[in-house]
Formats: C-alpha cells, structure tokens, sequence
C-alpha cells in the first residue's frame, strides 16, 4: 500500500477518465493540470445510490459559489465513466435541473481514494471523503464520513472559503465559525496567552451559537 498523503505536503498527481455532462463527453483528468486553483475532490460511495444524489445535487446548487471562490470541484467514485453518464441522465441533471456542472471522475482501482485513506477495501468503494488542494498543490484538508451520513457542501464551501483569506491575507490565521467578513487573528507573541483580552469578541462569536456557555 503506497504512504497516505499527508497535509501540508504535494497532494499526490493522478490521471483518471472522467465525464463532464456540460460539455457532453469522456475525458482524462490529471491535477497537475489544475495547478493555480484550489481543487475539491468530492468522494462518494457510488452512483445509483441513497445519499450520493441528495449531496451530489446539494453541492451543485452552491456551483456559482465555488466558481466564484476559484475553486475546482470534482465529484468522484469509483464508477466507470459510462456509469456516469447514465446516471447523470437519468438521475442528476434533471434533478440539477441542468447539466451537472463538475466533472464526475471515474476512481475504478480506488487509487486516488486509497491515497486519502478514503477507499474502502472490503467495500471496494471510495467512502464519503473531502479533499482540499490550495492553488500550489498542497494538501489542507481531509475529511472523510462513513457511509450513512451525508455533508453539508456550505461547510465545504466555508472551508474552502477561509483557506483562500488565509492565503490571501499575509498568514492571518481562521477562527472557528468564521464566514467571509468576520475577524481574523494575528498570531504573534503579544497574541499568546492574550486571546480573551485581545480577541473576545471574536472568541464569543465561535461559541454564542445556542451553545451552553458564559454569557455576562
């Protein structure tokens, strides 16, 4: 079994046949080729299925919300490319209401899965994995469901979201529940230690969500 990928490492290249229902047809997909964006590989268990068509639609409602973040998404199982295709036609693009907008990739070995400890040996299938790539190739974030239990692509979003502020602010760090707007956090040695004096109200905000907790 080759070493799992890692964060904060090259996220590892791949070539895979694939289907794009927008332009109406077959193609290979490397990464190498989607250097200069920030790519999400969207895994799933397999096409046909129960909560594949409820998350696959629900991600393709936010495709103008990714696109505008410069974010490449990319659903993947392990499927075959026709499988795709057929699925895509009886199932996806009229519940999309359109042609479905991200390339369905076709993991049929498992290998890309397997590299992120996504890929379900006994099952033979890709578990529900997230994978988020920056726009130089680098691993940031690895999620990965069982199963029965479907996502939230907002979460995905909000994720892909403050990566990009974090690169395009000067190294500021995200806090919890940030959305786009909110306040980042400076990490220098007078912020250590100091959080509640210095950052309170950015603490309360993480926290004050019907949570039980301090209130003064």
């Amino acid at each position: 079994m080759s070493e799992l990928a890692r964060i904060g490492k090259p996220a590892p290249d791949f070539s895979v046949p694939g289907f794009d229902a927008v332009k109406g047809d077959f193609g290979t997909y490397s990464l190498k080729d989607y250097k200069g964006k920030y790519v999400l590989l969207f895994f799933y268990p397999g096409d046909f299925t129960y909560v594949c068509p409820t998350e696959l639609i629900s991600i393709a409602s936010l495709k103008d919300e990714f696109a505008k973040a410069g974010v490449q998404v990319f659903v993947v199982s392990t499927d075959s490319k026709f499988s795709h295709k057929e699925w895509n036609g009886s199932e996806l693009s009229p519940a999309h209401g359109s042609s479905y907008p991200y390339p369905m990739l076709s993991d049929t070995l498992g290998k890309i899965g397997a590299s992120y400890g996504i890929f379900d040996e006994e099952g033979g299938v890709d578990l529900r994995g997230v994978v988020l790539i920056d726009k130089n190739g680098i691993l940031q974030a690895v999620h990965i469901n069982a199963a029965p239990l479907g996502r939230n692509p907002k979460e995905l979003l909000r994720v892909a979201l403050a990566l990009k502020e974090f690169n395009d602010n000067g190294g500021k760090v995200i806090p919890a529940c940030w959305v786009p707007g909110d306040d980042v956090i400076d990490p220098s040695y007078e912020n250590s230690g100091k959080m509640w004096d210095n950052y309170q109200k950015v603490i309360e905000k993480g926290v004050v969500q019907g949570g039980n907790w301090r209130v003064n």
